[in-house]
Parts: C-alpha cells; sequence; structure tokens
C-alpha cells in the first residue's frame, strides 16, 4: 500500500462523513470492526490473501464508531434545565473571553441548584456574565445564577448553526448572567501546566495593553495569541477584505515563526542536536496552551516536530504522509475537528502551499524569468488562496484579488511585530519601563501594518462577495486543482484506449495546455457562477431578523430594493448588530455586493436600526423614506455615504424594474411632528405587482393608517400580505378582508416581550383563508413567482 498513513487517514475521514449522513449504531460497528480485524490477523499469520480493502473497511469503521461516541450527548447534562432561572456549580475550563459587553466562561458543570434542591448535572455550560470585565480565570470553581437557555436554529437560509456549532464542543446549553456579583469564586482546580500558560499569557498581554493604546494591544493579542474579542470590527473587515485574516487567528505561520525562533535560540546557546527536538516540543506544546489548542496550531505543531525529527534522525521527509498523520492524530481525538472551519483552512492551505507552489513558482521563474527571491513567497501566497478558495466562498462568500499583493508586502511584517511585541511584553514584567521603550516601536509598526492593509482595501476590485456554491462545486475545484497539476507536470496517464475525442490530451505538450486552460476556465465557472439566482423571476424574501421587519426585493432583471433592515427598540448598538450580523451575512450569500433600492419603512429602531451598517458594507444606489419626521439621527450617519435620499408617499412610483409595478400607497400625508404611536402610521405601505401576483408590504400602520387605505380606493387585494405591526392588536378586521391574501406574513421574534402575534390578529387572518408564515416558527420565507405560480420555502 503506497503512503498507508495518507489511505487509513481518508478511510477514517470517510467514517466520520458516514456517522454524519446515517448516524450511530455501535453494536454494528462494533461487530464489523471485529470482523475485519479477525480477517486482517488471519491474513497476517496464513498470508493467504491481501488484506488491504479489509484494513481500508476497518479503519472506515473506526473513523464512523469513533464519531458516533463523540457525538453522544449525555443524558444527564444541566440542559435539561433550560429555560429557567438557576444556579450552576462547575469548573472554568478554558481562558475566558473578553469582548466588549460581556466575558464568557465555559464552565463544566457539577451540579445546578433549583431554589435550595442541588442536581447532579455534568458538562459543559457557556457563561455570559454582562457588566463587568473578567474576574475569573481558568480552574476557577464557580457558582453562577442566572437564565439557562438552549441555542436557537438558524433561521435563514444557509445561515450559521450556532448550535451545531457549540454542541461540536460538547456545549448544549448557554446562561445569561446579568450582573456580575451573581457569580461566587469556590475555590480553584484546573491543570497546572495550562494554569501556568495561561497566566503567563495574561501577564503578557496586560504588559501589552500598558504600554500599547487599546487598538495596537488588541492586534498584538490577537497576532500573538489568537484573542480577536477585543479587535474593532473595522479592522477584522479590513484584514478579511485583504485576505491577511489569518494573521489574527494563530496557524501555521505562527507556529513556524515560535519554531524558527527556538531553533535559533538552540543555535544561539550551542545546545546538543539530539536537545533541540525536546526543546521545541516543550515550547509549541506551551504556546498551543496558550493559544487555546485550536485545530490549526495543532497541526502546525505536529507537522513541525515530525518534520524536525526527520532531520535530525537523517529520515526521508514526506509531506502527504506527515499532513495525514497531524490531521489522524487531531481527528482520532476530536472528530468533530474535521465540520471546523479552522481545520479546513489550516489544511487546505498547508496542502496547496506544499502541492502546488512548487509548480506556481517554477512556473514564475521559467515561464516568466521573476527572480527566485520573489517568486518563492508570491508562490506560496498563490497557492494558499487557490487552495482556499472554495472554503472562503462557501463559508465567508468572499473573494480578495488582492491577497496576494497584500500577503507579500505584510506577512514578513507579522513575525518582526510578534518578536517585538513578545520582547516587549516579556522585559516589561521585569521592567515595565523597557517594555514601554520596545514597544513604542511595535506600536509604530502595528499603526503601519492596519494602515497598508486598510489602503490595499480601498484597491478597486479589491474584494468582492460571490453567492455560496453547491458542495459539489467545491469539490469539482479540488478535482480540477489536482487535475491541471497533474496535466502539466505530465504525471497525469492517460489510460489506454480512450474514446477518439480524448486520444489526442496525451499526445502534444500543446493540446495539453490548452485542456488545462480549458479546464481552469471550467472551475472558474463553477466556483464564480451565480448560484440561486432570480432565473428571470420576482423573489421576495422574508429575512428572519428576531423582533423587527426586513425584506429584500430580488427583480426578474437582476436589480434589488431591501426594505427595512431590522434591529431592536431602545438599543442602537443591538440595533447596528442586527444589520451587520444577520441582514448584511444574508444578502453577502446570495452575492450582493449592492442594493439599488434601500426603503426604510419608518424610523423605529426595530425597523431602521440595522440601515447604517447594510449603507456601509454594500454600495446603495438610492435611499427611499416616507415623509415622516424621526429620521434626522439615521440620515446623520448615512450622510457621508453620499447616498441619494428620496421622500415618497401614497401615489409615487418606484421605477426598479421594467416587469413589475412598485407603487406607494402610504403615507397618504407628511408629518412635521409625530409621537411613537403615530409613527408606526406614518409607514411607507408598497405594492408589488408583478403579472398576475401581488405583494402588500405594510410596515407597522395600525388601525387608522388602515382606515385611510380602505377609504383611499387604492387597490388592497394582494396574494401575499406583510402582516402590519408583527401582527399586533391594533388591526382592522375590514383591512385583512380587503386584502384577501393567499399568504400572510408576520415578522416577529420567537418570545418577544409585545406578546406578537396576537391570538385576536391570527383569528382574523385565518378567517381570511389565508396561509400564515412566521419567523419565530418557520424562520425566513421565500417566495419566488414568474408573475403566474408562487412557491414558497422556509429556513425551518
Amino acid at each position: 500500500m503506497n503512503r498507508p498513513l495518507l489511505v487509513i487517514t481518508i478511510c477514517f475521514i470517510t467514517g466520520i462523513v458516514l456517522n454524519a449522513a446515517w448516524g450511530f449504531v455501535p453494536g454494528v460497528l462494533l461487530l464489523l470492526a471485529l470482523v475485519c480485524m479477525v480477517v486482517v490477523l488471519a491474513g497476517c499469520i496464513f498470508n493467504r490473501w491481501d488484506n488491504r480493502w479489509f484494513i481500508i473497511l476497518l479503519f472506515i469503521v473506526l473513523g464512523w464508531f469513533v464519531a458516533g461516541l463523540d457525538s453522544i450527548q449525555r443524558p444527564d447534562g444541566p440542559e435539561r434545565f433550560a429555560g429557567h432561572f438557576v444556579s450552576v456549580d462547575g469548573m472554568v475550563a478554558r481562558e475566558p473571553d473578553v469582548r466588549k459587553n460581556y466575558t464568557a466562561y465555559i464552565v463544566a458543570a457539577e451540579a445546578v441548584w433549583l431554589g435550595d434542591k442541588r442536581v447532579d448535572a455534568g458538562g459543559l455550560v457557556l457563561v455570559r456574565i454582562y457588566g463587568g470585565g473578567s474576574s475569573c480565570n481558568y480552574g476557577d470553581y464557580l457558582r453562577v445564577k442566572g437564565f439557562l437557555y438552549r441555542p436557537g436554529e438558524p433561521g435563514n437560509f444557509g445561515a450559521f448553526n450556532y448550535r451545531n456549532y457549540l454542541a461540536r464542543r460538547g456545549i448544549y446549553c448557554l446562561m445569561n448572567v446579568d450582573k456580575p456579583d451573581s457569580v461566587q469564586i469556590l475555590g480553584t482546580g484546573g491543570n497546572p501546566l495550562v494554569r501556568l500558560a495561561l497566566q503567563g499569557k495574561q501577564r503578557l498581554t496586560g504588559v501589552a495593553s500598558l504600554t500599547l493604546n487599546e487598538g495596537q494591544a488588541a492586534v498584538l493579542a490577537g497576532m500573538l495569541f489568537g484573542n480577536t474579542g477585543g479587535i474593532d470590527q473595522s479592522v477584522k473587515d479590513v484584514f478579511s477584505q485583504t485576505g491577511v485574516a489569518h494573521v489574527l487567528s494563530v496557524s501555521g505561520l505562527h507556529v513556524g515563526f515560535v519554531l524558527a525562533g527556538v531553533l535559533l535560540l538552540a543555535t544561539a546557546l550551542g545546545l546538543p542536536r539530539r536537545v533541540v527536538p525536546a526543546l521545541a516540543l516543550g515550547v509549541l506544546v506551551f504556546y498551543a496552551v496558550m493559544t487555546g489548542m485550536g485545530p490549526a496550531v495543532q497541526r502546525a505543531g505536529i507537522m513541525g516536530l515530525l518534520v524536525l525529527m526527520a532531520v535530525y534522525l537523517g529520515r526521508e521527509r514526506d509531506w502527504p504522509s506527515t499532513l495525514a498523520l497531524a490531521a489522524l492524530v487531531i481527528l482520532l481525538f476530536d472528530p468533530s475537528a474535521l465540520y471546523e472551519i479552522g481545520f479546513q483552512l489550516s489544511f487546505t492551505a498547508t496542502w496547496g502551499i506544499l502541492y502546488l507552489m512548487p509548480k506556481i513558482s517554477a512556473f514564475l521563474v521559467k515561464g516568466w524569468g521573476w527572480p527566485r527571491w520573489l517568486a518563492l513567497p508570491l508562490g506560496v501566497t498563490i497557492a494558499a488562496q487557490l487552495a482556499t478558495l472554495p472554503l472562503l466562498i462557501y463559508y465567508f462568500n468572499l473573494v480578495t484579488p488582492v491577497a496576494p499583493l497584500a500577503n507579500l508586502l505584510l506577512v514578513p511584517l507579522v513575525g518582526l511585530i510578534m518578536l517585538l511585541g513578545f520582547l516587549g511584553s516579556a522585559c516589561g514584567i521585569v521592567f515595565l519601563p523597557a517594555a514601554a521603550i520596545i514597544n513604542a516601536g511595535t506600536g509604530v509598526l502595528i499603526d503601519f501594518f492596519t494602515g497598508l492593509a486598510r489602503l490595499i482595501s480601498l484597491l478597486p476590485g479589491g474584494y468582492s462577495h460571490v453567492a455560496t456554491p453547491p458542495w459539489y462545486a467545491v469539490a469539482f475545484w479540488y478535482a480540477g486543482l489536482v487535475g491541471i497539476t497533474e496535466l502539466i507536470g505530465g504525471r497525469l496517464v492517460m489510460p489506454p484506449n480512450l474514446p477518439a475525442p480524448l486520444c489526442w490530451l496525451g499526445t502534444h505538450n500543446r493540446r495539453i495546455r490548452m485542456a488545462s486552460v480549458g479546464l481552469a476556465v471550467f472551475l472558474l465557472l463553477v466556483i464564480f457562477w451565480p448560484w440561486g439566482g432570480v432565473g428571470g423571476r420576482l423573489q421576495v424574501h422574508f429575512i428572519d431578523v428576531g423582533q423587527g421587519d426586513s425584506i429584500l426585493v430580488r427583480f426578474p432583471g437582476g436589480r434589488t430594493m431591501l426594505v427595512d433592515a431590522g434591529g431592536r427598540m431602545g438599543d442602537p448598538e443591538d440595533s447596528r448588530g442586527v444589520g451587520e450580523t444577520i441582514v448584511v451575512p444574508y444578502l453577502h450569500r446570495l452575492g450582493m455586493d449592492k442594493l439599488d433600492v434601500l426603503a426604510v419603512t419608518h424610523p423605529h429602531g426595530d425597523h431602521a436600526g440595522g440601515v447604517p451598517p447594510v449603507a456601509e458594507k454594500l454600495s446603495v444606489g438610492a435611499l427611499v423614506l416616507s415623509g415622516a419626521p424621526g429620521y434626522e439621527a439615521l440620515l446623520k450617519i448615512v450622510s457621508p455615504l453620499n447616498i441619494p435620499v428620496y421622500r415618497v408617499g401614497a401615489g409615487h412610483a418606484l421605477h426598479i424594474d421594467k416587469d413589475v409595478e412598485v407603487t406607494v400607497l402610504a403615507p397618504a400625508r407628511e408629518l412635521s411632528a409625530a409621537s411613537e404611536e403615530e409613527l408606526n402610521d406614518a409607514s411607507l405601505v408598497l405594492r408589488l405587482e408583478y403579472g398576475q401576483v401581488s405583494f402588500l408590504l405594510t410596515g407597522d400602520i395600525e388601525e387608522e393608517a388602515q382606515r385611510d387605505l380602505l377609504g383611499s380606493g387604492a387597490r388592497l387585494q394582494a396574494d401575499v400580505l406583510k402582516v402590519p405591526h408583527h401582527g399586533s392588536r391594533f388591526f382592522e378586521p375590514e383591512f385583512f378582508e380587503a386584502v384577501a391574501p393567499g399568504y400572510a406574513v408576520i415578522q416577529v421574534g420567537k418570545n418577544n416581550r409585545f406578546g406578537h402575534p396576537a391570538p385576536e390578529t391570527l383569528e382574523a387572518l385565518n378567517s381570511t383563508g389565508a396561509v400564515i408564515f412566521r419567523n419565530d416558527r418557520d424562520g425566513a420565507v421565500l417566495f419566488t413567482t414568474d408573475g403566474w405560480d408562487i412557491e414558497v420555502q422556509t429556513a425551518r
């Protein structure tokens, strides 16, 4: 068997995937594994048959079995008490994650208190403590009191599944603690080595925060240890848009710098060769613990040590086997790591660098005459980008053509920043003024780094968002990359007796080059194809933004309109978060970088709160508002973006698509001043007609505005009604009767404090015969129509 480690690892991964697809039946798998082992042993003893297929089957079964064991949920976990205020006793199992508004702790629970009753309950709980900084550390035994709940399922198509993300880490419930004084420290425990490593990290980052400004210290913590909680979102965006986000999450680059430092130190001290691998192992394990033992760190550490040992032992180095062994070791202990984005990006990037980089660099040197000192680093970054491109598109919808340039210019600075930052912080533990002197230079370098990254991100066409491709497009990409590389390298052997049209492939270099170019074009078409396009139809997406409204209209001609962008009442920062974390990613998953029209029905936070991040992160052609007052704060925020603003009212038409009529039915009058309740009745009401199908989007209009519409003579009947004001009890029954919808959509959040939708509203809608959809129950709702028929999809 050629490269057995590679084959075994592929088989083990296959078993993990089969467990996800078909479930876990331990008895059958154990019996099958036992049979395979007996056959393999018998084959070895008697040498009567070829064992290869039984070994392959054995490791598939082992992967399946290990993944199945890992996915079993404990029946006595604290999630049994979700939905209640309880107290939990347990130990802080990881380093605290300090964020701007809260600190998150992963607590290994031992018991739950229901009043005075103690119930044993083992399992991990993610505890978020609001209103104070981090006062607890790894190993502290706590008693925390708060509301225990299960994470919700994603409400939008293709959205990140936070519940599954936590479940892969063994976390099935969360707790919110509103006051820091609801936390008691009962004692200290944990692993002494882990505690020492995290205390050392805490002291280093503490020195950095004393000798650098807040932004610089946060970036340094990200580069040194992968802590990104304190980094401003705008800085994270710039790093993502330039393709250098990997410098903020500890990866092979950082481990390489650490390993290089160890080797330089060992050489400077004249240490014996036999001591170096043990020293490197100790430093890398200590560093991995400090950074949280992420998959990328584990992969880089294992590979680095194996290569180092091979060099010192004089053994042959085989990167496919080394990469496979690193993956096998990680997956043996944590099979769910296979589904982690960090695991996938780390291994694909490494594969690209080791497999593609030599060919790309050789091509740049021989084909273009580039000097080796430039061709090698450029080849590394191009190879890594090609290898990770489909995953970046699949998970983040992001394409960064400037990434090779950015990595070429910025990555060399990372090593220097890490070196100076570590030296400064280490010196500061002994003598703080020395850290201030060293970190003065470190701060300048960090500012230069972020400034250059920001400048590169502003280059025209530097980044764009594309629609999420299907999984098989990703598989095509990797198969195609291998095919092109093997074709050009002359290692793709054509089987005999090929069909006549394919025989010419193996007969001429020029034809091989033509085939490679054709395959490359095909791959680009597959990965950049506008998957999920409208196909000449009208799409209306009722996005799940919780307790708020956001409706995306994609017109048959390709133009787009967003009506409201969600948000939350009374909390401007939280409102922005809804736009930034829900609406913008939803649009990006559809491949959208621009909106032709952004309409805001009225200036309440649950409709307008998410507008600023949408306007900042997408190119908006026009901002459409009603004539109501209250938009001043919003206009002040978006005014630097120079978006044309239009005030509209009843009788106006929006000319967006030649085949779809968009008519403004309300408000009929302008208000110079209005109360909160009157602003609801001043909402924009839009009617969309495409062929024989119509939609009525009503904002938050209540009884008075509904009566005005009934008396206006406007055509109200519609196939799809966006139910006014989240289904509140303030409605006119005659209005629903006049609309007579076939479908009614209520944009409402789960367990909202307003009691929406009201029972009487649901009863009135039911009396019209409408099929009712609700975001809190059904998630996002998508209507697609060709002007005659209507298709409906829900995210849940």
